[in-house]
């Protein structure tokens, strides 16, 4: 079961998008990118995508979002994009999870204007959003390059099946493709990704 805090002084946010089906695979993208560039303006900092939807500062998730879908007959009615930015909470004051969960003020070392993040998120996703239809391999080859999840050893959880081996590459619609121990290539469309080893 995941533990959800939501303390004060962070950023949770929901907005509701009509895009075409051609786009949807790509809105993750476009919204996991458009946080990185925010935070890299706002702060300096760099950030990493671990697959599919969890933003990272030195391994730690500073960022989380889900993108849920109403599609009717074949057609995509909306989409809400929900995501949760860890701002100004100290993640040091939560022992449950500073081990794996990080905030912008604890690189920065002083409070993030959370007004200029969520100002220049949206002015990167709109860029990004309205790009996904002319531009959509290019968002993806951005994505994919912030990815730290490829070539790592990796345990996936799809539904109530668990996946250990070597993630190849992604898919140009987002999906994952492991190479299992005995050489089989699975392709993963959504789960929840752990990486082995990691430092």
């Amino acid at each position: 079961k995941r533990l959800w805090v939501s303390p004060q002084g962070n950023i949770y946010m929901s907005f509701i998008l009509r895009p075409s089906q051609t786009e949807l695979s790509r809105l993750i993208m476009a919204a996991s990118l458009a946080i990185s560039f925010a935070i890299q303006d706002t702060t300096g900092i760099m950030t990493e995508l671990k697959w599919p939807n969890d933003i990272l500062i030195n391994g730690k998730k500073v960022c989380g979002m889900l993108v849920e879908n109403d599609i009717r007959d074949g057609q995509v009615n909306f989409s809400v994009v929900g995501l949760g930015i860890n701002v100004n909470a100290d993640m040091q004051d939560y022992p449950e999870l500073k081990d794996i969960a990080t905030s912008l003020i604890n690189h920065t070392g002083k409070p993030v204007s959370r007004e200029k993040l969520i100002l220049s998120f949206l002015h990167e996703f709109e860029r990004l959003y309205l790009d996904l239809n002319e531009h959509g391999k290019c968002v993806f080859e951005m994505w994919k390059k912030r990815l730290i999840t490829l070539g790592k050893e990796v345990d996936v959880t799809s539904g109530k099946d668990i996946y250990s081996g070597i993630v190849e590459t992604v898919a140009s619609d987002g999906s994952l493709k492991i190479r299992l121990a005995d050489g089989n290539l699975v392709h993963i469309v959504a789960g929840d990704v752990s990486l082995r080893h990691a430092e």
